[in-house]
């Protein structure tokens, strides 16, 4: 609509972060602008790790930022909403910048999944709404499509456990084939959510979960257990007593590992 453009062509050269939340006629919106990320050398050490390890699904993908990183969001935004996955939807665009509306616009009560999560009271509660999130990326793989960066921040649960997905300024299919870029989906969502499933007996229910899940995907699942496997001596070094990160990286390696039992 005209006065989403003109919202966006006004407010563009004003706002000085790269991203900034509005109200126009009383919907929420974002603004992102085009601005400078990271620069293309911090990439390397993750890079040349994943080549020594012969580890694709370890490839770094780049946020170049810029035009590059709009032009992106666009891009994926519309791939998926055309696949029938719940994106945020496009109201407004410029070289330089998109306007997307709120995806909790109908919802007060959206959460990202590493939140709801931790507002689950039992361990069976906490499954289902895992195996939520899993059953709507297995439809994005089923379509031969994948995610951009599938951390549990970037994936919403509303009131009624519908699961959406945001933040699309990275596209991994640049630079890697379809299958390691729907395995890297499962190893952002396990990095981010494994943690929620610390005691013995979880962990084997959440082991059970995606061995289920992803029992048709023997490829997926040796990619990951690698994963695990390789950097299991990070266990073994105490990596769970450097703080909050530490134990989350321990509750993900223990995960990857038993993926291979």
């Amino acid at each position: 609509m005209q006065k989403y453009q003109t919202f966006l062509t006004e407010h563009i050269s004003k706002q000085t972060s790269s991203i900034e939340s509005y109200i126009v006629d009383g919907i929420k919106v974002w603004l992102k602008k085009a601005s400078i990320r990271h620069p293309w050398w911090i990439y390397l050490p993750l890079l040349w790790l994943s080549k020594f390890l012969n580890l694709q699904i370890l490839t770094p993908v780049p946020n170049y930022g810029g035009r590059k990183s709009i032009l992106c969001e666009m891009k994926r935004i519309r791939e998926l909403h055309h696949i029938g996955i719940s994106v945020p939807e496009i109201l407004a665009e410029t070289h330089d910048g998109v306007l997307i509306q709120d995806i909790s616009y109908t919802d007060q009560g959206l959460m990202q999944l590493d939140e709801a999560l931790g507002h689950q009271e039992s361990l069976n509660d906490r499954i289902i709404l895992l195996r939520k999130a899993i059953i709507e990326i297995k439809k994005i793989h089923a379509k031969e499509s994948y995610l951009s960066e599938a951390f549990a921040r970037n994936i919403l649960v509303d009131s009624q456990f519908n699961i959406s997905f945001i933040d699309f300024e990275t596209d991994p299919g640049y630079f890697l084939d379809l299958q390691t870029c729907q395995a890297r989906d499962w190893l952002c969502l396990i990095f981010s959510t494994a943690f929620r499933f610390n005691h013995n007996d979880e962990s084997e229910a959440i082991t059970n979960l995606l061995k289920t899940e992803l029992a048709s995907e023997s490829k997926v699942i040796k990619q990951l257990s690698t994963v695990g496997i390789r950097f299991k001596w990070l266990n073994k070094i105490g990596i769970d007593k450097l703080g909050r990160d530490g134990k989350r990286m321990k509750s993900a390696l223990d995960l990857l590992e038993a993926l291979s039992h």
